[in-house]
């Protein structure tokens, strides 16, 4: 098994014995490659993530509007803006929503931080902005950069 493998776009990944990846974690995003199945090719997933780095800009900013869809309500619905014991809270104004979060504010306040590139999708990790409280929000991709599922 080689130690590093070398990406002219990304940087030098080295090997994770441990996780069973290529890891390069010298910029602000964090890359790995996941061969932890049998019969990985390594190489077909450095040029998937060669690819989608340079599509990263476009990437990111649409992965953002889309888990920003797929999450808003949970946000609004489950982690209020607002202190619920508070005795001068005004319910009418909570139900109208001006507490709210948009999904443009949403999308703004979220950072994509790890990209985990699997033979079958592409796992992305991004840090919440603060709107769940500091956890980290998951998200899985198609090859096609198309949402299939975010959570917190």
């Amino acid at each position: 098994m080689e130690k590093t493998i070398q990406s002219e776009l990304i940087g030098l990944f080295t090997y994770n014995e441990i996780c069973k990846t290529y890891e390069q974690n010298d910029g602000k995003i964090h890359w790995s490659l996941d061969i932890r199945n049998e019969g990985v090719n390594v190489n077909k997933l450095l040029k998937k993530a060669e690819e989608l780095f340079l599509f990263m800009e476009d990437f990111d900013k649409k992965a953002k509007v889309a888990i920003a869809e797929k999450l808003i309500d949970y946000k609004n619905d489950s982690w209020p803006e607002y202190d619920e014991n508070d005795e001068n809270l005004n319910w009418d104004v909570v139900d109208a929503g001006e507490y709210d979060v948009t999904k443009e504010k949403f999308a703004e306040v979220i950072t994509l931080y790890d990209i985990v590139i699997r033979v079958n999708d592409i796992y992305c990790e991004f840090d919440d902005g603060d709107l769940f409280g500091g956890h980290r929000i998951h998200a899985y991709f198609d090859d096609y950069y198309e949402l299939l599922n975010a959570d917190v």
